[in-house]
């Protein structure tokens, strides 16, 4: 595990990364590899896009091949309130490096797991901001603490990737604190935009790289390809300023 904790801290403090969510496919999976994705998502959860642990796998085996090892690739499973056990089984089946916590996951939650971890907040609205970062520290004050956290926006009936906006205004004054994803409501066409303003780590993205509910490659390309510009831009501006 410090070994696959090192490389995604690491990954993390560098900034400018990209996570693409939801894959089931093993071409959406090499797409997004070859685009210049860092980390690849993949849905343990109740959930449409939810797949199997050797589904999984064959993405990442995939994707894999695809690039070189000198990448980094890293292969994160999200789950929902799952219990240390299962979260561990799956681990090993499908290769997991990181887990994603997207329930109500104690701040203890994390030393039970046999990966690092990205803890998910969907702050109801209008969230305070001194709430959010209230609960945040909570986890990042555990003895095990997660790697990043994830702002996602808030749906009553799901637990990620519902396609809402998160709350860009909440997640930039969350973004300094602790090394921050943001995802919610994200496509090719605005990820640019939030970079701006949330000025994140990283960012996520499932639905909006769909096209009728399937992944589709060349959304996942200009998503990536957006995202990576503008997070050269913010910090060509970061740099001037």
């Amino acid at each position: 595990m410090n070994a696959v904790l090192s490389l995604a801290s690491e990954r993390l403090k560098e900034g400018a990364v990209v996570k693409i969510c939801g894959l089931r496919e093993p071409e959406h999976a090499i797409a997004a590899a070859e685009a210049g994705a860092d980390l690849l998502g993949f849905i343990f959860a109740p959930a449409r896009r939810r797949v199997t642990p050797e589904q999984a796998r064959r993405c990442i085996e995939a994707a894999r091949r695809a690039t070189s090892p000198a990448r980094g690739l890293l292969a994160v499973g999200v789950f929902v309130d799952a219990s240390p056990v299962e979260i561990g089984a799956t681990v090993r089946e499908a290769g997991l490096d990181v887990v994603q916590l997207h329930g109500a996951e104690p701040p203890g939650f994390p030393a039970m797991l046999p990966v690092p971890t990205i803890k998910a907040l969907k702050p109801l609205p209008p969230a305070a901001v001194a709430e959010t970062i209230e609960v945040a520290a909570a986890y990042f004050s555990a003895t095990q603490r997660p790697v990043a956290l994830l702002i996602d926006g808030y749906h009553p009936t799901s637990a990620g990737g519902s396609g809402t906006r998160a709350d860009w205004g909440l997640a930039r004054a969350v973004s300094p604190r602790w090394p921050t994803l943001l995802a919610g409501g994200l496509t090719p066409e605005n990820v640019a935009e939030a970079i701006q303003m949330v000025r994140p780590l990283g960012v996520d993205v499932s639905g909006g790289v769909e096209e009728d509910g399937i992944k589709d490659s060349e959304r996942i390309a200009a998503f990536i390809v957006a995202a990576k510009v503008a997070f050269v831009q913010e910090a060509a501006r970061s740099s001037a300023a």
